[in-house]
């Protein structure tokens, strides 16, 4: 019996060691800054609406828009990247979709419903081609799979500008305000200097018409040979010559003091608001789908920038040890003979 209980003892059968189970984590590594991007993208897509509503009121440029939605793209990128599960992002980009629209909660119904549809349908494709050709191959491959994420949201985003103008479209204002005009005046004017520096682009009115006549007088032998004093009159007769031709072609008289970046916004704001009353429901269908293709094209840079942003953001979270990258075996299936 004593050797019996020994022998129990030291198999420690009558006073057993309990293991306890280990269970595991309650919270999936990452959790919290999965919400931590989840509500960065929320922030982002309001931001990107809010500050399109602002540029239809005139009270923002077109740019801060531009570089909030580049911003709002990048996230979407970073979120096809991390959100593996479909279903829970499906539903994070239908309530981003609901953030980019709520600045405009007071705009027609019917125009916000269909925004709204077009908005979520083209960021869910962008995810599912995100992560169709994430797992699709062994590496990653970061403009590959973040390119159709920015591209769909900016033709997504693109569209749904284009509807919510719409209504500021039929009470006669047109689509880029005097201001962002001015800006892209002021680059073209920069680059045609360049080639015609005798030219004043950048002036008023009056120095164009001047420096146009000089330039048209500098090459007149009979000019070359008058005395200062009648130069001076030829050219001011010259330059009333350019300035009523130019009135007459434009339909109005611009004032000698107007800057030529203005003038020239007033008669192209005429010629579309002519158009529009003449034809009216047909010019706002043409006026929306010629804004998209020219738009458009200028969105395939857009979308290589918004990949750049991300690329950074994506390096920037490496770098701190938020996200990382590691390899898991998969087995796949083939078919074969």
């Amino acid at each position: 019996m004593t050797a019996l209980g020994q022998n129990r003892q030291s198999q420690n059968l009558i006073n057993p060691i309990r293991i306890e189970k280990v269970e595991p984590d309650v919270v999936p590594k990452g959790f919290s800054w999965s919400l931590v991007l989840d509500a960065v993208g929320i922030l982002a897509a309001f931001f990107a609406g809010y500050s399109y509503f602002q540029f239809l009121a005139k009270a923002w440029p077109l740019l801060v828009f531009v570089g909030a939605f580049l911003v709002f793209g990048a996230v979407l990128a970073i979120e096809a990247l991390l959100q593996a599960r479909t279903w829970r992002q499906i539903g994070m980009l239908a309530i981003q979709s609901a953030a980019f629209l709520l600045p405009f909660l007071f705009f027609n119904r019917l125009i916000l419903g269909a925004s709204l549809v077009i908005m979520f349908a083209f960021l869910v494709l962008g995810h599912m081609s995100g992560r169709s050709e994430l797992d699709h191959t062994m590496t990653i491959r970061f403009f590959r799979a973040t390119h159709g994420v920015v591209a769909n949201a900016m033709t997504g985003g693109l569209l749904v500008a284009i509807l919510l103008y719409l209504p500021v479209a039929n009470t006669g204002s047109v689509f880029v305000g005097e201001s962002s005009f001015t800006g892209f005046f002021n680059w073209t004017a920069g680059i045609l200097g360049g080639f015609y520096p005798a030219i004043t682009f950048t002036g008023s009115f009056n120095d164009f018409a001047a420096s146009l006549a000089k330039e048209q007088l500098a090459g007149n032998a009979a000019f070359t040979a008058m005395a200062p004093n009648d130069q001076a009159t030829a050219l001011s007769a010259a330059t009333s010559q350019i300035e009523g031709s130019f009135a007459k072609s434009l339909g109005f008289v611009p004032a000698p003091a107007e800057s030529l970046s203005s003038v020239i916004y007033t008669a192209v704001k005429n010629v579309i608001e002519g158009w529009r009353a003449r034809f009216t429901i047909w010019f706002t269908a043409a006026w929306g789908v010629m804004l998209f293709l020219v738009l458009r094209s200028i969105g395939v840079v857009a979308t290589w920038i918004g990949q750049l942003i991300a690329m950074i953001f994506y390096e920037a979270l490496l770098s701190l040890g938020v996200i990382h990258i590691k390899q898991e075996p998969r087995t796949k299936e083939v078919v074969t003979f």
